[in-house]
């Protein structure tokens, strides 16, 4: 059984990659801690400390490795903990991967690294995702494929409840007298984890069929929705009595009012989406209650 090494294991995007992996891959993961796990609870996965990423390679032999840790630049968070893990640590086992026969290489990006936007949201934390895939195409190798995974706007059970999409249907499901919110004109390419997950077990599977070293497939439905069409689905599927009051809160500066993935790659490759808008949030939901 071929090994897989996922950084940020015990993320959203990392645990729900290892639940479904596991079956088909050996799984190892990365962590910048190992103190709490909470996501991969009584999971036997082995777990390294990040500091400890050569061990990796000196105790296992790794296949592929899917880099989905990430940090955003929050109001206390220091812009070296950015740099680190964004931009430092995927270059670093990128050199590892090139010295240790590593196939594949898979990097988790976001929508909002589009030269095209200059979306004020996150700033640090989108140029991370864009220097570094500077970096990975400037020193990639022969000898290890890199795949770009561009992901759109992913929701599902166990993320942050900090997200738009968690903190949403909390608000509803406890029927808060009001939520403030913009016109919800701008769009989002909603997709829901299960989908992302078996983009990523595809483009694992078929990597070798690649012709380029450096290769990227943009992770959505293809369907984008508005951001109150989105909300007032909520709405509809958890019976609120939430008033949403649309309009009472300005966009953001340079708002990016329309987003939507280009997955004709993904579906060259066999790939559609499983799952509509209402679909995942019906199944989200309903997990969650």
């Amino acid at each position: 059984m071929k090994t897989i090494l996922i950084t940020g294991i015990n993320g959203f995007l990392g645990s729900h990659l290892a639940s479904i992996l596991k079956i088909q891959y050996k799984i190892i993961g990365l962590e910048f801690s190992l103190n709490n796990l909470n996501r991969i609870y009584g999971e036997d996965y082995l777990v390294y400390c990040s500091n400890d990423k050569d061990k990796v390679f000196e105790e296992n032999k790794i296949f592929g490795i899917i880099h989905t840790a990430t940090v955003y630049k929050r109001e206390n968070t220091p812009l070296r903990e950015v740099l680190n893990t964004n931009v430092v640590l995927p270059i670093d086992l990128y050199e590892l991967a090139i010295k240790n026969n590593v196939e594949v290489f898979l990097n988790t990006d976001s929508f909002f690294n589009n030269p095209k936007y200059n979306y004020s949201f996150l700033p640090e934390y989108t140029l991370s995702k864009k220097h570094v895939i500077d970096w990975l195409k400037l020193i990639q190798a022969k000898t290890c494929k890199i795949i770009n995974m561009k992901i759109y706007h992913m929701y599902g059970p166990n993320d942050a409840i900090s997200k738009f999409v968690p903190k949403m249907i909390k608000f509803m499901t406890d029927n808060v007298p009001y939520i403030d919110t913009t016109y919800g004109e701008q769009t989002r390419d909603f997709i829901y984890i299960e989908d992302v997950v078996s983009a990523y077990s595809l483009v694992l599977d078929l990597f070798d069929k690649e012709d380029h070293n450096f290769c990227e497939y943009e992770v959505g439905t293809g369907m984008p929705l508005s951001v109150k069409g989105f909300l007032l689905k909520i709405k509809s599927i958890t019976n609120s009595n939430t008033d949403l009051r649309f309009g009472e809160l300005e966009y953001r500066d340079n708002e990016i009012m329309s987003s939507r993935a280009d997955i004709s790659k993904l579906k060259s490759l066999g790939w559609q989406p499983k799952f509509s808008t209402e679909q995942g949030l019906i199944k989200l939901i309903n997990d969650t209650k």
